[in-house]
C-alpha cells in the first residue's frame, strides 16, 4: 500500500507551537491585539491580521528554525516504522514552503525523530491531486479539506483528530497512531 502522511499536526505538535510564535509576532510586529477568535484555524481568523501580516508571519517562521524543535505526536514514529518495514511505501507530504533550508530542517526532524520513508513531498496545497499523481492509496492528514479533497480522486482518507476537526462527522477520524496502524492491517 502507498501511504501519503501529512506532518503538521499529524506526526509533529506543531499547532500549540505556532500559536506561541504567532502570538509573538502578533505583538512585535502587527497590532498586538491578540486573538481575534481562539478556535479559528485560518490567522486571519484567529487574528486581527490581513492577507499581508499572514505572508510576514509565514516568512518569519520559514526564516527561523520553528520545525527543527517540534515535539512528535506519540507513536507516529513507532508505528509508521512498522508499516515501513512491512513494504508500505511511505511518502510524506507537506504543505510547507521555504525552499532548500525548511526541507533540510524537515528532513532532519524526521531522522531525529526516528520516521522511515520513501519520498518526502513539500509545498503541496493539492494533496488530492498530487496523491492521485503519486499513485497513493491512503492519505493521512488532520486538515478535513486534503482529506476531501483526496476522496475526490478516489483515494481512502483517515483524519487525525484534532481541535478543529473534532465535529467533523462525516470522514474517517483516528485518534491516535495506533488506531491508524489497526485500521490499515485491517484494508490488507
Amino acid at each position: 500500500m502507498k501511504i501519503a502522511i501529512d506532518i503538521d499536526d499529524t506526526v509533529s505538535k506543531t499547532n500549540e507551537k505556532i500559536i506561541k510564535e504567532a502570538l509573538r509576532y502578533d505583538k512585535e510586529h502587527v497590532k498586538d491585539k491578540g486573538f481575534k477568535n481562539p478556535n479559528a484555524y485560518s490567522f486571519m481568523e484567529l487574528f486581527y491580521w490581513n492577507v499581508l501580516d499572514v505572508d510576514g508571519f509565514m516568512k518569519n517562521i520559514r526564516k527561523g528554525n520553528h520545525y527543527a524543535d517540534l515535539e512528535p505526536i506519540e507513536d507516529a514514529a513507532k508505528y509508521i516504522s512498522m508499516l515501513y518495514a512491512e513494504g508500505h511505501e511511505i511518502i510524506f507530504i507537506t504543505r510547507r514552503k521555504g525552499g532548500i533550508k525548511v526541507r533540510n530542517i524537515t528532513k532532519k526532524w524526521l531522522k531525529k525523530n526516528g520516521f522511515k520513508y520513501h519520498r518526502l513531498i513539500m509545498d503541496t496545497s493539492k494533496k488530492g491531486e498530487a496523491c492521485h499523481d503519486l499513485g497513493v492509496d491512503l492519505l493521512i492528514d488532520n486538515d478535513i479539506k486534503n482529506i476531501y479533497d483526496a476522496q475526490d480522486y478516489q483515494i481512502d482518507g483517515l483524519l487525525m483528530g484534532d481541535r478543529f476537526n473534532e465535529n467533523e462527522t462525516d470522514l474517517h477520524r483516528v485518534e491516535s497512531w495506533a488506531e491508524i496502524y489497526k485500521y490499515i492491517k485491517g484494508a490488507n
